[in-house]
């Protein structure tokens, strides 16, 4: 039987507590894999950015250098809604890694990788990298997610069954 975490430094959100579950191993290998990726492709691109700065004093510059901000950080929030989910069961942060990913991170991805197509052979790589990457994750935290909480159902009902038995 699952008992609450008590401890004021365990509260997740609001204070609400949290569950101790099995967190997925592989969904925590390709996190900490595409951390150190996220890290080494945006010092990458901003490298690129600085190099090609001279080139990038139009309205093509400044659409290049949103795109960076805006995948910089939805990169970083999705890594934190994928940890989340690995760690703790959370509706919040499954919503927030099927938002992000598609409608804000791969279209900034995409035309950033677009951008630099002619550019170095490393950065088309490391953004192929990346992307599958980020494809695993999503792929793997959506069957991850699905499997928990059906298992957290099932023992809803089984507890619930049982306290019908005990009535009777």
């Amino acid at each position: 039987m699952d008992t609450e975490i008590r401890s004021s430094s365990n509260y997740y959100n609001n204070g609400q507590t949290l569950l101790p579950h099995r967190s997925n191993l592989l969904l925590q290998m390709l996190l900490q894999t595409n951390a150190y990726v996220s890290v080494i492709w945006s010092f990458s691109y901003l490298l690129h950015m600085i190099i090609w700065s001279f080139r990038l004093w139009n309205y093509t510059g400044l659409a290049m250098l949103l795109a960076y901000v805006l995948a910089v950080g939805t990169e970083s929030l999705r890594l934190y809604a994928s940890y989340s989910i690995n760690l703790g069961i959370g509706a919040t942060t499954m919503w927030l890694l099927l938002t992000l990913t598609p409608c804000v991170l791969l279209p900034a991805l995409v035309y950033l990788r677009l951008a630099a197509a002619l550019g170095d052979c490393w950065l088309q790589f490391i953004s192929n990298v990346q992307l599958v990457l980020i494809a695993l994750e999503a792929l793997v935290a959506l069957i991850h997610y699905a499997l928990c909480t059906s298992s957290i159902r099932e023992k809803q009902s089984r507890q619930l069954l049982m306290l019908k038995a005990k009535q009777l």
